[in-house]
């Protein structure tokens, strides 16, 4: 165990985790399960045992901010090597 390391009780993760979506309402499920707190394995837990209720998971395919930072990574690398871009 580390010096002065206490585990967090579960009201105290129930009440990080709320606070951390009440900050950021925007947030995905998957944010604020790794930066609510530090064990996302434990929020998943919680969400599991019905005690905190997380945003529905993004469907497969969606347009999520991964997809639109490589469409706007290709469009600029065509335009520099002087490439035709096709979509």
């Amino acid at each position: 165990m580390i010096l002065g390391y206490k585990k967090k009780t579960d009201e105290q993760m129930i009440e990080l985790v709320n606070a951390y979506m009440q900050r950021y309402p925007n947030a995905s499920r998957n944010k604020i399960i790794q930066h609510a707190t530090g064990n996302p394995t434990r929020v998943r837990e919680l969400e599991k045992r019905g005690l905190i209720t997380l945003p529905a998971p993004l469907p497969s395919g969606s347009k999520s901010d991964w997809a639109k930072y490589f469409k706007y990574a290709s469009e600029n690398n065509a335009k520099r090597t002087g490439m035709k871009y096709n979509v």
